[in-house]
């Protein structure tokens, strides 16, 4: 299990989140091939094994990037995605973090989470791939 969450970073989503999928299938779609980026659901073994609890544990107050044995939450987490990300998403992540517009992400990010399971569900399976991990 070790060697499986070290590395690359793993993105951690809300698997009963219908936005969440859509948003994990988009990193996907704009993914750099060489990023190496992994999936893993908040609800699996995996954040289970290497998440704090209060990260893990329903209601979910943010996405989580897992890096350098560390975890990452909100404006973090969004910026570490982007360097996985190609352009031009990776610099509309890296601006919208940015100093001058950090209060304004900040609070939007925290709107669209209270309201994430307003969205439909996705019913959809995403947990098949070798960059899924359980």
């Amino acid at each position: 299990m070790v060697s499986e969450v070290t590395g690359s970073p793993i993105l951690f989503y809300d698997g009963a989140c219908g936005l969440c999928s859509r948003a994990v299938r988009q990193c996907i779609a704009w993914q750099k091939k060489e990023s190496g980026l992994r999936f893993a659901s908040l609800q699996g073994e995996t954040a289970l094994k290497v998440l704090p609890a209060n990260l893990r544990t329903a209601p979910f107050a943010s996405l989580v990037v897992y890096t350098d044995a560390q975890a990452l939450i909100e404006l973090d987490a969004l910026r570490c995605l982007a360097k996985t990300l190609r352009s031009p998403l990776q610099e509309a992540i890296v601006l919208a973090c940015s100093v001058l517009f950090k209060p304004l992400t900040r609070w939007g990010y925290r709107r669209i989470v209270a309201n994430r399971h307003r969205f439909p569900a996705d019913h959809c399976a995403l947990e098949s791939g070798p960059q899924f991990l359980s």
